[in-house]
């Protein structure tokens, strides 16, 4: 089987994400361009793909990297790492939801509707609010991100982006990690 090169570009988009996931868990401020270079690649990539939400989310994760990039700061440590109360996460959840559907009926009514609708509009709302949370270093971004990548593996998958599977499997992974680093930090703290 020859590599072409969407598969280049998707393996080299994967690479840069799983280092942008690994640097924001260090709290490298660095992290947040990786992120923006293979957000980037992704937008294409899911555009090619017909994955109108995919595509519009890669945008916003490469907009983001360069609000997280300003938002951290020059000094690493200079934004804490912060928690949400319950009534905070019951707001972002409702987001999530809300916004899920909201999506779904956006894109039935501008576009063809198709048979992965629902996983790909519930991705893209709970990584807008992982992402938002992520740039106010709030602890808990690393579950929302979770979730959502748990779906991510079985939608990519389906629509062949196997590289973009395996990424996902990473992120739970990272994840996992980022939140126990993020939370010793914050009781050191």
């Amino acid at each position: 089987m020859a590599i072409t090169l969407y598969d280049g570009l998707e393996w080299t988009s994967v690479v840069l994400n799983i280092a942008f996931a690994y640097l924001l868990g260090r709290e490298k401020r660095i992290g947040w361009l990786t992120g923006f270079v293979a957000s980037a690649i992704g937008v294409y990539l899911y555009a090619r793909q017909l994955a109108w939400l995919m595509a519009a989310l890669n945008f916003f994760y490469a907009a983001m990297g360069i609000y997280g990039w300003f938002n951290w700061g020059r000094d690493e440590a200079a934004l804490p790492v912060i928690r949400l109360s319950g009534k905070g996460h019951a707001l972002w959840i409702a987001i999530m939801i809300a916004g899920s559907a909201v999506l779904v009926a956006l894109m039935r009514r501008f576009t063809a509707d198709h048979d992965h609708l629902l996983m790909e509009a519930f991705i893209t709302a709970s990584a807008l609010v992982a992402t938002w949370l992520m740039s106010r270093k709030v602890l808990e971004s690393w579950l929302y991100y979770l979730v959502g990548d748990v779906v991510g593996v079985v939608y990519n998958h389906l629509i062949g982006f196997d590289g973009y599977a395996v990424l996902m499997m990473v992120y739970i992974v990272l994840a996992v990690i980022g939140f126990v680093r993020w939370r010793r930090e914050m009781i050191r703290g």
